[in-house]
């Protein structure tokens, strides 16, 4: 049986990649794509959004658009790079008429719910609203496997991830919700780099989202080499995907994760008991490795699939 699963994106070119691979993994069955603000405004990642779903061959998978601010935080001001339409197809398909927030409570109070795993690669806006309004959720979604923190330092700041300082106080209800979470932080997703040699293989496959995807991943990857002198660039939100399919991937510790809220210096800062000296009840499974090789596999394995029911 093929292991249900709920994004929630905040579409870039990594969140297009985890739309795809999800999309077409024989493993997997990806249930509804919801999109929140992010990397740009909810106009410009929904929008992408749907250029994906559509590129992807994936017109069958509902779209739900979301929340278009942070619950108290104004946006982050992000790269321009971010807030670009991605250079596929206008989309003819068109978002769902129902909230994402609404989405996400009756799923997960329907029958499907308890077999169907959380996947937020954006801020965390939309399940923290969905929890608050009925907080039943908390007992109903089996687990959340997210692209968000980092035990070590940040990337948007010293500090902090971007996915959490986007919405500290979302994260904060969700890492406090009692939900098991799988955290696949920056640390991970910095020991599974692609590099030009994947890319290659991507676009020998022919697929349209395989094409799609090296398309859309190619100029950031770049970035990685042509200024840091990389071998390759992150795909992040990949790596989450990636752990839903085989969550041996990953090495994990239990530890406690708190989110900083008020620091001048540290918001957003994914606060993580690591020698746990602390004694503190653990609540999340803290992503401190990958097993890189099986990780470019299990890309591979998607993007490679033909459509499946």
């Amino acid at each position: 049986m093929k292991q249900k699963l709920i994004l929630d994106v905040d579409t870039g070119f990594d969140d297009a990649v985890a739309i795809l691979m999800a999309g077409h993994h024989p493993t997997l069955e990806l249930v509804a794509v919801a999109v929140t603000h992010g990397n740009a405004p909810l106009a410009v990642t929904l929008e992408n959004t749907l250029r994906v779903v559509q590129a992807g061959g994936l017109a069958h998978v509902p779209v739900y658009a979301g929340a278009e601010h942070a619950l108290i935080a104004p946006p982050l001001v992000t790269d321009p790079l971010q807030g670009e339409t991605f250079n596929l197809p206008a989309p003819t398909l068109t978002p769902q008429p129902q909230h994402a927030v609404e989405f996400l409570i009756e799923y997960y109070l329907g029958p499907d719910g308890p077999d169907t795993i959380y996947v937020p690669v954006g801020p965390q806006t939309n399940l923290a609203l969905a929890l608050r309004l009925e907080p039943q959720l908390a007992a109903r979604i089996p687990r959340i496997v997210t692209m968000a923190g980092a035990y070590m330092e940040g990337n948007f700041t010293s500090s902090a991830e971007f996915n959490v300082l986007a919405d500290p106080e979302a994260a904060y209800v969700v890492f406090n919700s009692g939900i098991p979470i799988t955290m696949v932080g920056l640390e991970v997703n910095y020991q599974a780099l692609i590099t030009p040699i994947e890319l290659e293989k991507l676009r020998a496959m022919q697929t349209p989202w395989a094409t799609a995807a090296a398309d859309i991943m190619e100029s950031h990857i770049r970035w990685w080499i042509d200024n840091l002198n990389w071998i390759g660039g992150p795909v992040y939100d990949a790596c989450a995907v990636a752990a839903v399919v085989e969550p041996g991937i990953l090495q994990t510790r239990a530890m406690r994760v708190e989110i900083e809220l008020g620091g001048q210096h540290t918001r957003g800062r994914t606060v993580a008991d690591i020698s746990g000296w602390q004694k503190k009840t653990t609540n999340a499974d803290v992503g401190v490795g990958i097993h890189r090789e099986r990780f470019i596999e299990i890309l591979m394995e998607g993007l490679k699939e033909q459509l499946h029911s």
